[in-house]
């Protein structure tokens, strides 16, 4: 029992002292020496640390001080080429980041542009993606990165007061030879900057997207085979033997055709489907298309869809009753992207 009566009062001590910092934090309950002195021990200790935690506030307040306030004015859609060529090579363009201060001391800055909404500098179309990227330089040496990359990628520059407008120039470039679907092909971009605060970068501090885009133009190359000679589709290509025509002639070659989309092919015949001799005789002939007949005597257009090898195959009937002599026509074929 007098165990029990003096640990009592210590208790209720406590339980009171709790009641009684929520309700007015600075009171000190006194019921005995040992309770009294153990709440003038916390109580210091909780001021020590509310006095610790003022000059992390102001510290902070000043940091906020620092920071300049930048808007980024203008940027241009970034189009490298208004219509790329898969076969042109290379297609380079220039483009323009116009910075201006708006508020707040002179400050250090670094620029940078992140690898675009379809990842790794990647333009695409309901089809197919067309690979592009930004460089610093017209010499296409040096990338342009974002804060994940290598900061000597980025641009550096200082702004000194409001109102002050830097330019931020850059470069970018799609490499020739991919033969992509035609269309428009599209990303978009975002343009970072960042403070340099005692070395260390902070932000961004301001940001803005921008579309990259261009128009994929259709395009189409093609040649001719001929008894296993392959030549480009200009100008004389080849020489197509029928052989003896008494019986029946027949020839062959083959038009192989690259590109991006659907052609289509024009034939016409220099003697409307005729094969002529210098004496004034004629054989009349037919034309097959991958297997379809063509009439050649006012030419014809036959839709080929895409890329591939088409074989073309001539014939004659048996011609026992027709001057002898070498007879010939020339064939002009003409390939249109669709």
């Amino acid at each position: 029992m007098h165990a029990f009566a003096e640990v009592l009062p210590v208790l209720l001590g406590l339980l009171l002292w709790k009641l009684a910092f929520c309700l007015h934090p600075p009171v000190v309950v006194s019921l005995t020496p040992g309770t009294n002195m153990s709440i003038l021990v916390l109580l210091c200790r909780m001021t020590t640390a509310l006095t610790l935690c003022l000059p992390l506030s102001v510290a902070a307040a000043a940091k906020d001080k620092d920071r300049c306030d930048i808007d980024i004015s203008k940027i241009d859609r970034i189009e490298p080429v208004a219509e790329y060529d898969p076969y042109g090579g290379n297609a380079t363009g220039y483009h323009a980041v116009e910075l201006e201060h708006e508020g707040g001391p002179a400050c250090a800055l670094l620029v940078g542009i992140d690898d675009g909404n379809n990842g790794s500098r990647v333009m695409e179309s309901s089809k197919d993606r067309l690979v592009y990227d930004l460089y610093k330089d017209s010499r296409l040496g040096q990338r342009v990165d974002d804060i994940r990359g290598n900061e000597s990628n980025m641009f550096a520059l200082a702004m000194d007061s409001k109102n002050d407008n830097a330019s931020v120039q850059f470069f970018s470039n799609i490499p020739g030879g991919q033969l992509v679907a035609k269309g428009t092909y599209s990303d978009r971009v975002t343009v970072n900057v960042y403070q340099l605060l005692e070395g260390i970068p902070v932000g961004p501090i301001a940001s803005r997207t921008a579309q990259v885009r261009t128009k994929v133009r259709s395009v189409v190359s093609a040649s001719v085979i001929v008894d296993g000679v392959e030549r480009p589709l200009n100008g004389t290509v080849g020489t197509v033997d029928l052989g003896d025509l008494t019986r029946g002639g027949i020839g062959r070659f083959d038009l192989d055709i690259s590109g991006n989309g659907d052609y289509s092919l024009s034939l016409s015949s220099q003697n409307g489907g005729q094969l002529v001799t210098s004496g004034g005789g004629s054989i009349g002939y037919q034309l097959y298309v991958s297997g379809r007949a063509v009439s050649m005597a006012r030419g014809a257009t036959v839709d080929l869809g895409g890329a591939g090898r088409y074989e073309l195959r001539v014939e004659t009937a048996a011609a026992g009753q027709v001057l002898a002599g070498t007879y010939n026509d020339n064939l002009i074929l003409t390939i249109t992207a669709n």
